[in-house]
Order: structure tokens, then C-alpha cells, then sequence
């Protein structure tokens, strides 16, 4: 299973995901499932930002080297689930059956864009991640049992 998580820029809410989701499926003995992030307008070529990093570094949460990349449509075609941060994301893919935002998935709501913000707001973005990607886990799990 592919899994690709996706926001604006791909130096924030989606590379915090992707982070998370790979240590969640880690803790959890979950394998065969490859999680990567993509941004709708993103700063190709740019890192994780910086307060990103450290939120998850808090969390204990490993952070992998990361570059931002655009989503194109090989990206959706080779994905079985592309999980969109917010609805607007969601509506620059299209209607798409695989394409969801986090909030249909887990109830959560769209996730804020923590860019420009302090530690703390990237603290708080990776606690509102945190808590839907721990809701996402059963369904990864029920849908590689199918």
C-alpha cells in the first residue's frame, strides 16, 4: 500500500505526516506500506522547515531528510490513498475515488497551515496530525487485510 499525504508548500503539515505516519506503522508492527508527501504548490527543492523539524524532534518523532515535490499525476496514480490536508487541497486534485481529505478519513477537520508560525503552532499542527493519523491506523490496517 501507498499512502501520500499532501499540503501546500510540502515543508510542513505533509512532511510532518509522512514522519509520523512511517513511526506510527513502526511502533505499531505494521509493514508494507510506503508513506511519502507532496505539496499542490510546492517550494521544489526546499527542506522541512525548520520549526517543523524541531516539533517532531520534540515528539521523538524521526525526522527524514526531506525535499519538497511537486504532486503530479503519476504521484495519484501510484498511490492507493492520497490524503489531502484540507478540502481545498483536495479540490485542486479533483474528484478523484482514492483522493480524501483528513477529515473524511478520521473526523479531525482540515489541518491548519502552521507556516510562518512559532514552535508552539507547529507543536500544536503535529498534536492535531498526531491525533488523526492515530485514527487512520485501523483503517490501514483493515485495508491491508482486504
Amino acid at each position: 500500500m501507498k499512502i501520500t499525504f499532501v499540503c501546500s508548500g510540502n515543508t510542513c503539515r505533509s512532511p510532518m505526516a509522512e514522519c509520523a505516519m512511517e513511526e506510527l506503522l513502526r511502533e505499531e508492527g505494521i509493514t508494507g506500506v510506503e508513506v511519502q508527501s507532496r505539496g499542490v504548490v510546492a517550494n521544489v527543492g526546499a527542506d522541512i522547515s525548520e520549526n517543523a523539524k524541531k516539533a517532531l524532534e520534540d515528539a521523538e518523532i524521526p525526522v527524514k531528510k526531506h525535499v519538497a515535490t511537486q504532486i503530479t499525476t503519476d504521484d495519484i496514480l501510484a498511490s492507493d490513498l492520497v490524503i489531502c490536508m484540507t478540502e481545498r487541497h483536495k479540490m485542486r486534485l479533483g474528484s478523484l475515488p482514492k483522493v480524501f481529505t483528513l477529515h473524511q478519513m478520521t473526523g479531525c477537520g482540515d489541518i491548519k497551515d502552521p507556516y510562518g508560525g512559532d514552535e508552539e503552532t507547529y507543536k500544536q499542527c503535529l498534536a492535531e496530525i498526531l491525533s488523526a493519523l492515530k485514527k487512520l491506523i485501523p483503517i490501514i490496517k483493515r485495508q491491508l487485510t482486504l
